[in-house]
């Protein structure tokens, strides 16, 4: 139970105690306490990214008589849990003065260490639950780190939202709930029929009469937290009202964590999914343009990431949907992507409000020349979400393309023509976060921002690392894409 990978995982949580009573004495600054467990988790995970290629590492404890429970890192995994864990970390540094500030202005400029203490504690119990999600082994397991999943980020929103933030908590805690509840309806049904909790006897399942229901139900209770078209009511209003550390957690990290698991646990169940591709693809399809057209709509600029990231889960729905080797292998390197261009745009546009006090973007305008970190780091976050070069959305999105196209162009069909409709839909993408940019941080300046200044480092080193990182993976991809469509293939086969 203690070797490393359990370790990697757990240590967050073990830290929350260790975090809440340092934090009544140090208050804001006990958010570099909360690094040390998060520190210790990326450096680990990022050192076993070169060699779970060949050697993937397991780690299993037995609970119950039959009930194994196990961390697995592979080629899929690793990625995925190395991107939470580095988001994790630097949305802990960016805590430490955006935090600060909220603080001060939900308890009237008075101090409240036991505020700092209850936030840090939480974010690490967050944390702890992204990461056991990615690497379960075991339904069972699974289903309960994703129900601690929604504990605290009901309470950090709860506690420390903006606006109606207890009904918006409330809504976005019924949600969840109801969609890990039709989620765990299809898991027990995989176990009546497999005898098995184990996520790798899904595998089994093909050709049974009954796959089709089990996929279905697991799939729904997915994509309830994945906020696709008609299940999605809960995002603008969560997203948009959560503290913005939380909101970059939310909307990149957590809500792709259901399509990864959909590739991980429903892609073996061979036939189910490609069988249905035009219906999934058009469902991505709609929840794409469906969430670019509403961006187009919003004044507060938090809202209107919040649709964003609605979109680009159509994208990677789509992805998952060609049921092809690099279809899937786009649409996880789009969580990625979309992981650190999204987290970009929220710090972004979080410093505008922390140094504004404005998140009505019609309020906005010229800061560029303010702000000029701030208004880097949004541009290459838009960059990163509409796969422009050298960004790592470049790669992901050619490939969700690659996969949509299928064999080639010899034959148009029906299913050719989705995939064109989906890829001229990019220009959606562009067009709003360019068009966003340009009221934030262009044209005249407004005399109420006059006086606007940079944030200070706490804040803008986390937006750098954010665009280095893209960047440099957009650079050079294939140490992750390589391993990583071993790994689909083989899921595939």
């Amino acid at each position: 139970m203690f070797g490393s990978l359990w370790l990697a995982v757990l240590l967050p949580i073990v830290f929350m105690p260790v975090v809440y009573f340092a934090g009544r004495s140090l208050g804001k600054k006990v958010s570099w306490v909360a690094l040390i467990p998060l520190l210790y988790s990326t450096a680990y995970f990022a050192s076993l990214l070169g060699g779970v290629a060949e050697n993937p590492v397991g780690e299993y404890i037995t609970w119950l008589p039959g009930i194994v429970f196990g961390l697995y890192a592979d080629s899929l995994s690793i990625p995925i849990a190395l991107t939470v864990s580095v988001l994790g970390v630097i949305m802990a540094i960016y805590s430490n003065a955006y935090m600060d500030h909220s603080i001060h202005e939900q308890y009237h400029h008075q101090e409240n260490p036991n505020a700092h203490a209850t936030y840090y504690a939480l974010y690490l119990a967050y944390i702890t639950s992204m990461l056991g999600v990615v690497l379960s082994t075991n339904l069972f397991e699974f289903y309960f780190f994703f129900e601690l999943m929604i504990i605290p980020s009901w309470a950090l929103i709860n506690v420390y939202g903006s606006g109606e933030r207890e009904k918006i908590a409330l809504m976005y805690l019924l949600w969840s709930i109801v969609g890990a509840v039709v989620f765990v309806t299809g898991a027990l049904s995989a176990y009546a029929l497999t005898g098995s909790f184990e996520i790798s006897a899904l595998a089994s399942l093909a050709g049974s009469q009954y796959a089709g229901f089990v996929v279905v139900s697991m799939m729904m209770g997915l994509t309830v937290k994945m906020a696709m078209l008609g299940l999605h009511v809960w995002l603008p209003f969560a997203h948009a009202e959560a503290p913005t550390p939380i909101s970059a957690l939310l909307s990149p990290a957590m809500i792709g964590l259901a399509a990864y698991a959909i590739v991980k646990m429903l892609l073996p169940i061979s036939g189910v999914i490609d069988s249905n591709f035009t219906l999934m693809f058009l469902w991505g399809f709609g929840t794409m343009l469906y969430g670019g057209l509403m961006v187009m709509s919003q004044t507060d600029i938090k809202r209107l990431l919040a649709y964003s990231s609605m979109s680009q889960m159509g994208y990677i729905f789509i992805g998952i949907a060609c049921a092809s080797t690099m279809g899937v292998t786009g649409a996880m390197m789009h969580y990625i992507s979309h992981g650190l261009g999204k987290a970009a745009l929220f710090l972004s546009v979080g410093t505008v409000m922390h140094q504004t006090g404005i998140r009505d973007i019609r309020q906005l305008g010229g800061l560029a020349d303010k702000m000029p970190i701030t208004a880097m780091a949004f541009l290459i976050g838009a960059m990163s979400i509409s796969g422009i070069p050298p960004t790592v959305g470049f790669p992901s999105k050619m490939m969700i393309y690659m996969g949509a196209f299928g064999p080639g162009i010899g034959a148009i069909s029906g299913n050719f023509l989705l995939a064109l409709a989906a890829i001229l839909s990019t220009a959606l993408t562009v067009a709003y976060t360019m068009w966003t940019m340009r009221r934030i941080f262009y044209g005249p300046l407004p005399d109420h921002l006059k006086d606007t200044k940079e944030a200070g480092w706490v804040m803008t080193v986390p937006m750098i690392l954010l665009c280095l990182l893209s960047i440099l993976i957009g650079i050079y991809p294939r140490p992750i894409i390589d391993p990583l469509m071993e790994v689909v293939a083989g899921l595939l086969a």
